[in-house]
């Protein structure tokens, strides 16, 4: 009976497999559908190409706030740019800066009570006109009107909140909202908006049309797809980027027809889902259009026929004032470059589609491979159903890729994918664990085997291995009893005490043997008393015993044990010689007694993953680990003996560094950070003490993975280790950390390096992290005004709390450190 159950347990599991992975597939189960979205983001860098479109991009840029002042400007400067470019006779030109209220100048209302005093009072006729001329120059709303009357080729913004609306349609409409849309019955299934934000009326009246800019992410926050359509008040209205190819290619609002999943008006026909939205064909990251500084334009310094017969689009991407989106290419795209995007798709027919044949595709091929899973695989040998397996995949992935690069047709290719390996891997796991229970049915366990497996167990120092293959074997046998002795000797030079007290225990249920009592008694009051670098020791101390008695030769792991070098929130650090190569190196030791038994494992298994992990880094600028283990009460890392002392004498006022020098230390800083955070690891624990100042100049990082185990496995017993000054917002909120956190602490550091002072504090760590996660900190310059821009300006950037506007990446840290200690000379 139980083998017609073994031969079609791979039926059922194959089945079982298909079916769990299609209704994911079916009900868009959330990581399901993130990890396409992933492979979209993959193929849609393949499929990028450079823009051919006739647009220009003018930024209101950082270089061009620096020049003109701080924003908003005066709306007179968008006049004169806005008549200077239509004077180069561009296509049309779309403005994405949205001004729904009137400008409030003080200035200009005082002029205006003034020609009325001066009017009321019988003042001359030319006092009149100069107060007249003042006002109208003041009068930066009717100069930017005027603009755009002449100009009449200007297209502005329009916001919607979006959401189903409750209204019916509006006849008393705004006839410039009527003329920039098409009158619909109903949403259709459309995108709908509850509320409208437009320009004054005295702008939006002397536009060419009006778009909105609403921008919907997906469920992931990456934009991918352009919503060319919102419904509003019984009317269609089209999206800035529609509104300027329709403008661009003389078709009117009113010729907007959707069905079939296309959106067609004119030349224009368009792939569209029921939303209305088109799937945008990205053609790289920041700057892929033609792009000039609005200050550049302004200054005249760009040819006026780069701007003729061109659509030019007028937006910010300054920090702090750009509506910034993420995108399969970068987590920072200007807005006004994700229109320029949808523009070009538009103009040139450069869309992605997703036909509806495509779920009926992927869900077809899903069967296939449960069919493959089910029927093939249980009959083909092992070489033969991985090269099956294999070109399956190949072929539609690389279909998946070619339809979607080339064609611009997507596929969806995790579902099969996932399913095809997680069943191959299932049912290949499922064979071999059949053949290892036949194979040990027959294997023999026998004295001698144990015996040799103990031995070489032993030699590794795997110790506990060792005693489980020793059990084995009979204990009356004198030569057992000399490999158990032998064995408890070893537990005794790696202190553990109470192990080797249960060796010598175990031999003596036969007898006794040697000195095993007194050993016995010996290790347990060693076990209870037992201080390995306590509290009392100094440097020199290393090991004792009860009575100060040295009870075996002090080693950590292969390491023997110099001296004691210091102790901290950690552990004890020491000085030990690994007798392999003569080479001294520094011993880190970390104690898990105060971590909560049901966590122990857990915490150990992370600790090790992580400091492995950090000996992976070599780098000149990072301490190098050579080795990490496990004794039976502490863990061990074993790294670079350093000469020098780390950074925090130098945050007291009386004894900061030179700017050039704390320079330099952060570059090196930061060139480390780079290394590590493109290798995946991040330190979480960047602060003074952990940088280390070596006498030959040479800066290195500390504590890599190691600082993070040892504070998360203390705090989950209620002991917070140290105050939380150089935590990013992230950390405080409990939030997921990348690379971005690391530079935010390191911002901490150079900015109490460079003053003297923290940028957060609080009388107390619950006021600490709230000052972290939502206070600004005090500028720089303000404490000591004798600090270089340069050096506040890293500093600053760094401690950024949202992390868009933050250095994304330590390498954009180490050249503008670079070019600040160019500008410093």
């Amino acid at each position: 009976m139980k083998m017609p159950r073994i031969r079609h347990a791979p039926l059922l599991v194959a089945g079982i497999i298909t079916l769990l992975m299609l209704l994911a597939t079916l009900l868009q189960w959330y990581p399901l559908q993130l990890l396409e979205y992933k492979s979209y983001d993959l193929r849609a860098r393949l499929r990028a190409r450079k823009p051919v479109a006739p647009i220009v991009v003018v930024a209101i840029d950082d270089a061009s706030i620096e020049r003109l002042g701080r924003w908003p400007w005066p709306r007179g400067y968008m006049a004169e740019l806005t008549a200077q470019i239509a004077s180069y006779e561009p296509a049309l030109i779309g403005t994405n800066i949205l001004y729904t209220e009137a400008d409030k100048n003080s200035g200009l209302e005082e002029i205006k009570a003034l020609r009325e005093s001066v009017s009321k009072l019988g003042g001359s006729p030319a006092v009149l006109e100069a107060i007249s001329q003042s006002e109208q120059r003041l009068d930066n709303d009717a100069l930017l009107a005027a603009s755009l009357a002449s100009t009449n080729k200007v297209i502005l913004p329009l916001f919607f909140t979006l959401g189903e609306q409750a209204g019916n349609p509006d006849p008393n409409l705004a006839d410039y909202l009527k003329k920039s849309s098409k009158e619909q019955a109903g949403p259709a299934g459309l995108q709908q908006a509850r509320e409208l934000a437009a320009p004054i009326p005295a702008f939006a009246g002397k536009a060419l049309s009006l778009g909105h800019i609403n921008i919907v992410p997906d469920s992931d926050g990456t934009v991918r797809r352009e919503s060319l359509l919102v419904y509003y008040r019984g009317r269609l209205f089209p999206s800035f980027a529609l509104q300027s190819a329709l403008s661009y290619l003389r078709i009117a609002p009113k010729d907007i027809q959707v069905s079939g999943g296309r959106l067609s008006a004119g030349r224009l026909s368009i792939p569209v889902d029921e939303r209305g939205q088109m799937l945008l064909s990205y053609n790289g990251g920041f700057g892929s259009f033609s792009t000039y500084s609005f200050f550049d334009v302004a200054a005249g310094s760009v040819k006026p026929e780069t701007f003729k017969g061109k659509i030019v689009l007028i937006g910010p991407v300054a920090t702090g004032i750009a509506g910034f989106a993420v995108t399969p290419f970068q987590s920072t795209y200007p807005g006004i470059e994700v229109i320029a995007t949808a523009i070009e798709n538009l103009l040139n027919n450069n869309v992605i589609a997703r036909p509806d044949w495509a779920r009926w595709a992927e869900l077809g091929v899903m069967l296939l491979f449960g069919l493959f899973l089910a029927l093939a695989l249980p009959r083909l040998k092992a070489g033969m159903s991985a090269a099956i397996a294999a070109g399956l995949l190949l072929i539609w992935n690389g279909a998946a890729v070619w339809l979607f690069a080339g064609q611009g047709i997507w596929l969806g290719m995790v579902g099969p994918t996932l399913l095809l390996a997680i069943g191959y891997t299932a049912l290949v796991s499922m064979r071999y664990r059949m053949t290892e229970q036949r194979n040990e049915l027959v294997e023999s366990d026998s004295i001698e085997t144990n015996k040799m497996l103990g031995l070489s167990f032993q030699g590794q120092g795997l110790l506990d291995l060792a005693f489980e293959k020793f059990r084995k074997c009979p204990i009356e046998d004198d030569t057992i009893k000399d490999l158990l002795y032998n064995l408890a000797l070893d537990f005794e030079r790696k202190r553990m005490f109470n192990k080797a007290a249960a060796v010598y225990e175990h031999i003596l249920t036969v007898g006794d043997y040697k000195d095993i009592k007194e050993r016995i008694a010996t290790m347990k009051v060693a076990g209870e008393t037992m201080i390995f670098g306590g509290g009392g020791r100094r440097e020199g101390t290393i090991i004792a015993g009860p009575g100060g008695v040295i009870v075996s030769a002090p080693t950590i792991g292969r390491y023997e044990i110099q001296k004691e070098l210091g102790r901290g929130a950690m552990g004890v650090v020491y000085l030990g010689k690994d007798p392999k190569i003569n080479r001294l190196v520094a011993i880190k030791t970390v104690r898990f007694e105060e971590v909560d038994p049901d966590l122990l494992e857990e915490t150990k298994k992370r600790f090790f993953r992580e400091a492995e992990a950090a000996g992976t880094l070599n780098h000149p600028n990072i301490v190098t680990i050579y080795d990490v283990g496990e004794e039976e009460d502490l863990a061990y890392v074993a790294m670079e003996l350093l000469e020098g002392s780390d950074l925090t004498p130098y945050i007291k006022k009386e004894k900061l560094l030179p700017a050039k020098t704390l320079l330099k230390i952060i570059g090196s800083v930061a060139e480390g950070l780079a290394f590590a955070h493109e290798k995946g690891i991040v330190h979480r624990d960047i602060k003074p003490a952990n940088i280390m100042l070596l006498k030959d100049g040479t800066v290195k990082i500390a504590d890599f993975g190691i600082a993070r185990i040892t504070t998360s496995s203390a705090t989950q017993t209620g002991t917070v280790l140290g105050t939380p000054s150089y935590m990013s917002p992230e950390q405080v909120a409990g939030q997921k950390v990348d690379g971005r956190s690391d530079l935010f602490s390191l911002g901490v550091a150079m900015y109490e390096l460079l003053c003297g002072q923290k940028p957060f504090s609080g009388d107390s760590i619950a006021a600490l992290m709230y000052a972290i996660a939502n206070k600004p900190p005090l500028l720089i310059t303000q404490i000591d005004p004798n600090i270089p821009q340069c050096c506040a300006y890293i500093a600053h950037r760094l401690i950024t709390k949202d992390l868009t506007k933050r250095y994304q990446n330590a390498r954009e840290v180490v050249e503008h450190v670079k070019m600040c200690l160019h500008k410093l000379g």
